[in-house]
């Protein structure tokens, strides 16, 4: 019963993070969305605010409820400061990726290209122990991916947030998810630590 109760996803950062976006998504997002020009009018904190706000509530609650999801089907063991450079590490790559790869986006606000890269990052964690749903959550992940870029399927979500969704954020939440799972991964291999303690 303890090793099941150590088990269990530690739900604080969940419970931070969800009020935090809906106080942001009520001051307003103008100023905190990803603009493009971040770069040039020196608004830096841009590259990590814009994956905390949203265009409206059922954008919010999508990507609020989607990380509940992530949480339940993951149960990441994670501590908060490790859930903090997860998320602040994808927020950061998204951004950078879409700044040299997307010159047509001006501006965007949503997380959903970090919450691709929690759900990898998260089913990684969990392969160890349970293979089947880890395997199946990348899957997931990857084939929605594969059909967004390829159009093989239209999921109508643009029509439901009321804005156009931009698919490479997924994308490039996939790939910062890799990079920084490598890179812990080196860390953890040079220092001797294992995933059950950080």
């Amino acid at each position: 019963m303890w090793q099941r109760i150590k088990s269990l996803p530690d739900w604080r950062y969940v419970a931070i993070i969800i009020p935090i976006t809906a106080l942001l998504q009520a001051i307003g997002p103008e100023h905190l969305r990803y603009e493009r020009d971040w770069v040039q009018t020196g608004q830096i904190w841009r590259i990590v605010t814009g994956h905390w706000v949203h265009v409206g509530w059922v954008h919010w609650f999508l990507n609020s409820f989607s990380l509940v999801v992530m949480v339940i089907l993951t149960t990441p063991a994670w501590s908060v400061p490790r859930w903090i450079i997860n998320t602040v590490g994808l927020a950061i790559g998204i951004s950078i990726l879409m700044t040299l790869f997307n010159p047509e986006v001006k501006d965007m606000a949503g997380h959903s290209g970090v919450l691709y890269g929690l759900f990898i990052l998260g089913a990684l964690s969990l392969y160890a122990e349970d293979r089947l749903i880890a395997i199946l959550v990348i899957f997931a992940i990857l084939l929605k991916v594969c059909m967004e870029q390829f159009d093989f399927y239209d999921f109508n979500t643009s029509a439901f947030i009321g804005a156009r969704v931009i698919v490479d954020s997924h994308m490039y939440g996939v790939f910062s998810a890799i990079a920084i799972a490598l890179g812990w991964s080196t860390y953890t291999m040079n220092h001797g630590t294992t995933e059950q303690s950080n």
